[in-house]
């Protein structure tokens, strides 16, 4: 009997806000997924039954109900310590249940393609999935012999381009997996890595390496989003030029090239939507969409407001006078009349952000804000390229913003942070990871 272990306890420190209000393998999905519940729904037939392993925490319950709700019949294991990937499945395995002999671990904040996920399945015991990369040096780089798995090296700086890399998508027989798992010691950065138990099996027996076709992607940074939507809409929809319109198109609506108007959305009066374009909410009067934007259920983009590849999630509102340009604004967000995102800088240079305290070239030329959820600016807010404003933050109107704003906090008086996290409403375990987040932003001052 063979059962999937998806390992669902990490936060995702590196897509900070939009992990602020959610765990990583719940980051949304056009048409209503999550990471973690598409993830699932491929493996089905594919595998006998589900454990996912969980945080002891608020985001580790958010999990439980996410999958409960999508209609999965599922065992759940605790990682209560974040001690990394190795002991995250080493509570996983012990937890299955009498009778499984094959184990297939995946990480469940991956997006990954059906053929991908096939192939493993298909190659059976013991195998694990290689991707080429253009950038190797970033993953875990596979070392094969005869094909089978030599090594596992964590980010070689001299791996050539088309190098495989570890996709994180293992299947292994129980038992010999469990024996591995309980022989790791932590690694130089003091956590349990699975990628050490895969390596020892490697010793004992041959894993084959099997190259996976169609995508796979680790959203591991907020503008990685933008790939993955596109790839989500290339997989429905392919290279077809044509609209499809489930919802509502009023008469004096344009829309050019393929575009998506799923039921329930609204194209209103005088609007005109480009494609390709995925619509769920309600655009306009009066709006212009722009080719590789997305617009999620009951999201808002509304009178004389440009939306140019961006992606509004569930509830946000840019409801008047606004560019939203290559940005993404997370649940509830509102943007006040007049807010402005940046998305270009004036020497045309690809934007930089503050990522955990090290400022990193996003290869970019054009990024604007990261919102995060239940956000709000007031009016005539300017956006510079990059920023990043934490969730249940306020901007005071009339404001130029120039770097990351962390969570739960209230920006007024030019630059001066005011902490009102009771009137903002933040919930416990979001004023628990501000306190960490602070830390990596430049000039925060609490």
């Amino acid at each position: 009997m063979r059962y999937a272990v998806i390992l669902a306890a990490g936060w995702g420190e590196r897509l900070w806000p939009i992990t602020s209000t959610r765990p990583k393998p719940l980051v949304p999905l056009p048409g209503g997924e999550t990471l973690l519940t598409r993830l699932m729904r491929q493996l089905r037939g594919l595998v006998d039954g589900f454990l996912v392993v969980v945080r002891g925490d608020e985001f580790g319950d958010m999990v439980r109900r996410s999958v409960v709700s999508a209609g999965f019949s599922v065992y759940f294991a605790v990682q209560e310590e974040p001690r990394g990937t190795g002991d995250a499945a080493r509570v996983g395995v012990e937890a299955l249940p009498r009778g499984v002999d094959e184990v297939l671990v995946v990480n469940g904040d991956l997006l990954v393609s059906d053929e991908l996920l096939r192939a493993v399945a298909e190659t059976g015991s013991p195998s694990l999935v290689g991707v080429p990369s253009d950038e190797p040096w970033n993953y875990g780089v596979l070392l094969e012999h005869n094909g089978c798995l030599s090594s596992i090296r964590e980010k070689p700086s001299d791996a050539p381009r088309g190098s495989l890399i570890n996709t994180g998508v293992y299947l292994l027989p129980r038992n010999e997996l469990e024996e591995a798992l309980q022989g790791i010691r932590p690694s130089p950065r003091g956590e349990l890595e699975i990628t050490d138990a895969v390596t020892l099996l490697a010793r004992r027996m041959c894993i084959r390496v099997v190259k996976g076709s169609g995508f796979w992607l680790d959203i591991g940074r907020p503008w990685d989003l933008f790939e993955a939507y596109k790839l989500l809409w290339r997989e429905r929809f392919g290279d077809s030029s044509q609209a499809v319109v489930e919802g509502e198109v009023e008469s004096t609506a344009v829309i050019h090239g393929p575009v998506y108007v799923a039921e329930g959305a609204v194209i209103r009066s005088h609007s005109v939507v480009e494609g390709p374009a995925w619509i769920e909410g309600e655009v306009g009067p009066f709006a212009r969409i722009r080719p590789w934007s997305f617009l999620l259920r009951e999201s808002r983009a509304a009178t004389h407001t440009e939306v140019k590849a961006s992606i509004l999630m569930m509830r946000a509102k840019a409801p008047h006078l606004n560019y939203v340009g290559d940005s993404i604004l997370g649940e509830d967000v509102n943007l006040g009349a007049g807010t402005i995102t940046a998305n270009l800088r004036f020497d045309h240079r690809s934007v930089k952000v503050n990522l955990k305290g090290k400022r990193i070239d996003t290869g970019r030329n054009k990024l604007g804000a990261i919102v995060g959820d239940r956000a709000q600016t007031g009016i005539n807010v300017s956006l510079f390229p990059g920023v990043r404003i934490g969730a249940y933050s306020w901007i005071n109107p009339g404001l130029v913003v120039d770097r990351d704003i962390a969570d739960c906090v209230h920006l007024r008086n030019g630059y001066e942070v005011r902490d009102l996290r009771e009137r903002l409403g933040c919930p416990q375990y979001v004023l628990r990871a501000r306190d960490k987040v602070s830390k990596w932003l430049t000039g925060y001052k609490p």
